[in-house]
């Protein structure tokens, strides 16, 4: 079994290959990457068995045998440092840190085939021939995001299969984007950067106290409008930053546009906490606890003025590195909600083992929930569960009186949505927040 970097609990480990899978190797890419030198490379390389009649005739305990007799090959191949995990059942990632270069990747890949060129023996006394196709990506060059590392590594897999190549490092043309989308995508990196017409920004959606009305936080929103006039939906964005492996660069982005707003928030008298949303890929970033702590630091915001929201569904598999980053997060005196609650799998188990202060009840149940009981009943027992915690509640989707009449009567404390006001620019925001002339508590 490889080397881990903590312990990991035992659903992390596939149990007959004895091999950590995917969740810890995205976390082990965001470390390893950050602990080598300027001269350094890390390699990621995804290796893949296809299905062929002969192996779905083995039994599923011969199956089993097979894959930790394959994962033992592999790893003798691999140097001391390598490392290697279980994606699934026939599908392999490796990580190679310490490269001089990109270019050892090929090679390394051409080894591990090597290793695998001769039959194995099954359980049922046959002799079985597999095949075996690798891609990999490289650590800078690729990216600088775990998930795209890995998804780059996949996708030049796919193009080493098809092309009868064996095996394949990882090339931008794989993707194969069109025309208008490399024209997106080349829009979007310039607003990253700040370097157009029209960059992107953050509105202010108000958070309400439902009980006095007071504008009690605001939750910032990703707004951008591309040349040609029309707005993005900001989970396209995020989908073509991460494509182009620039997610970690546009945190960094939301971190000092987000310290921006609280100190210009600060300047107009409003003391109130800002949410930003984080992503999986930022949970296994092991910097991001420091990022935040020097963000606050620079623009000397007390930690309690920035809320951070995780959301559900990206918990549900957990590694030593997120429950690590999630507390280093807590210590630094910060805020952390689970976003979305109720659309996930984690329930009750992460509200009772995670550090987090604050739920928030998915859109989706909220906006439902005058006419459909079930909705409304699935918002009363969160809201029950979460006050047994000593939890705050914040529902979403608010769209009119009656919905925040019916939250207030379940015991809900805070509540967001068009009703109160959509997102706004900062400077709306201000103006909205002196409107309102009720000063939160």
């Amino acid at each position: 079994m490889p080397k881990t970097l903590a312990a990991t609990p035992t659903t992390d480990i596939d149990p007959f290959t004895g091999l950590h899978k995917l969740p810890q190797a995205l976390a082990d890419i965001s470390l390893l990457a950050r602990q080598q030198s300027s001269t350094q490379t890390l390699g990621i390389v995804s290796l893949f068995v296809p299905p062929s009649p002969a192996l779905y005739r083995i039994t599923p305990e011969a199956g089993h045998h097979l894959r930790a007799a394959l994962s033992q090959r592999v790893m003798r191949a691999l140097r001391k440092q390598d490392r290697l995990y279980s994606v699934s059942n026939w599908e392999w990632l490796i990580l190679l840190p310490e490269l001089v270069s990109a270019a050892p990747l090929t090679l390394a890949m051409m080894k591990v085939r090597t290793a695998l060129g001769d039959a194995f023996e099954t359980l049922d006394g046959d002799h079985l021939q597999l095949d075996a196709f690798c891609g990999g990506s490289a650590w800078p060059d690729d990216g600088d995001d775990p998930i795209h590392l890995a998804q780059s590594a996949r996708i030049a897999r796919l193009h080493a299969a098809s092309s009868g190549s064996g095996a394949l490092c990882y090339q931008r043309h794989m993707d194969k984007t069109e025309a208008g989308q490399t024209r997106f995508q080349t829009a979007l990196q310039q607003a990253l950067s700040g370097n157009q017409e029209n960059p992107m920004s953050l509105h202010l959606q108000p958070q309400v106290d439902l009980t006095s009305g007071a504008c009690s936080g605001a939750e910032a929103l990703l707004r951008w409008q591309h040349e040609d006039g029309n707005a993005v939906p900001p989970h396209h964005i995020i989908a073509a930053l991460e494509k182009l492996g620039l997610r970690h660069s546009f945190t960094r982005w939301l971190l000092n546009q987000s310290m921006q707003c609280i100190t210009a928030l600060t300047e107009a008298g409003i003391n109130i906490p800002l949410s930003v949303n984080l992503s999986a890929s930022d949970l296994l970033d092991v910097e991001l606890p420091d990022l935040v702590m020097q963000a606050l630091a620079i623009w000397e915001i007390p930690a309690h003025r920035l809320l951070l929201e995780i959301t559900e569904t990206m918990m549900v598999e957990e590694t030593p590195q997120v429950t690590e980053v999630l507390r280093r997060l807590r210590q630094l005196g910060l805020t952390l909600a689970i976003d979305d609650f109720g659309t996930g799998y984690a329930g009750m188990s992460y509200l009772q083992r995670l550090p987090v202060e604050e739920v928030k009840i998915d859109q989706r149940f909220v906006r439902q929930a005058v006419g459909t009981k079930r909705d409304r009943e699935i918002i009363a027992s969160i809201i029950q569960l979460s006050h047994r915690l000593s939890l705050k509640v914040v529902a979403e989707g608010v769209e009119n009186q009656e919905t925040a009449d019916m939250l207030w009567s379940l015991g809900c404390e805070t509540a967001q949505g068009n009703f109160f006001s959509p997102a706004l620019s900062l400077e709306d925001f201000i103006r909205w927040y002196k409107r309102k002339q009720v000063p939160a508590t």
